[in-house]
């Protein structure tokens, strides 16, 4: 399986400079390896409670660097998400 869709690939190999806000899922607990994102030139945004994650911002072009690690599940776009409201009768 890969880590990471390959449009989403695509999107930052276009524009390595680009901060790119991200959601990195862990096999078990994130906080073991949260030196290791910084040391790859990531900051942390959030560490999640209800999955193993973490939202992470970094440039784009130093996200490859991330399907290399082996705690690493998969490296997702983190995007604002909104809901719809809708009347139930």
């Amino acid at each position: 399986m890969d880590k990471m869709s390959a449009g989403l690939r695509e999107r930052l190999a276009g524009a390595p400079g680009q901060a790119v806000d991200l959601i990195v899922r862990t096999h078990g607990d994130p906080e073991p390896f949260t030196a290791r994102l910084e040391e790859l030139g990531f900051s942390i945004r959030h560490r999640f409670a209800l999955l193993p994650g973490l939202a992470i911002t970094g440039a784009a072009g130093h996200v490859s660097s991330l399907l290399d690690e082996d705690w690493i599940v998969s490296v997702e776009e983190d995007r604002p998400v909104t809901a719809s409201s809708q009347e139930v009768e």
